[in-house]
């Protein structure tokens, strides 16, 4: 699967969702542009993710570097030692990376695998891809929702991600001009100032089970410019 069908599957994958018509146009005006000139830089290679299923082609492996971010994280991150603050995010991206290897053609492992391979696009979309700023934002917040649906479909463990999660709006921050992200992981009382319940919430508790995206804020002021969304 080339760059250009990798653009199209996520521009499918994340259709369905509220942002649909923000996030379609900025993809589709990547897209565009991506035919006469590409737009990921050159590789540099570090540490490898998982090693791809068995039988897969160098391609295959090249191809799931890329999608796992290997050949764009620094070296702190994919060579991180338990000791190391960076760890649980070098821990969530070689979950990552196992997921999207898995070969499963359908059941459960499957969706998950579909699932990893919406989020790990997106990020690669926020990561490399040149947009509007708001049309950034917005794919951020996607790309967080994808974070959360993925922890919470393949059961990761719970303090590894709340570890991670804080460590990945910090990288994504580095692509953002006036508004910041930040998880709220750690947050376990509802306030609807910052927050806003999931579908599938107990509308009466006010105990946060999980949360399902990160928190959007002004960087100049810090008010809150999109709520987090969490399930009570």
């Amino acid at each position: 699967m080339d760059e250009e069908r990798i653009k199209h599957a996520v521009l499918a994958a994340i259709e369905h969702t509220a942002v649909t018509r923000a996030i379609a146009d900025a993809v589709t005006q990547v897209v565009a542009s991506s035919k006469s000139e590409s737009m990921l830089p050159p590789p540099v290679m570090s540490e490898p993710p998982p090693p791809p299923a068995q039988g897969a082609t160098k391609g295959t492996q090249r191809l799931l570097t890329k999608i796992v971010l290997g050949d764009i994280l620094d070296d702190s991150i994919l060579g991180a030692r338990p000791q190391d603050r960076a760890f649980p995010l070098r821990l969530f991206f070689g979950e990552l990376g196992t997921l999207l290897a898995d070969d499963s053609d359908d059941g459960p492992r499957a969706q998950i695998a579909d699932h990893a391979f919406t989020l790990a696009s997106g990020l690669n979309f926020f990561l490399r891809a040149t947009m509007d700023p708001e049309a950034k934002v917005r794919v951020g917040l996607e790309v967080s929702r994808q974070l959360y649906e993925v922890a919470s479909a393949a059961k990761m463990d719970g303090d590894m991600v709340a570890k991670a999660a804080p460590l990945l709006a910090t990288i994504m921050n580095n692509e953002l001009e006036r508004v910041k992200l930040e998880a709220v992981d750690h947050v376990k009382v509802f306030d609807s100032n910052l927050h806003e319940r999931t579908e599938s919430s107990d509308a009466s508790s006010s105990r946060i089970v999980r949360p399902a995206s990160f928190l959007a804020r002004v960087s100049a002021n810090n008010a809150v410019k999109a709520k987090a969304q969490v399930v009570t």
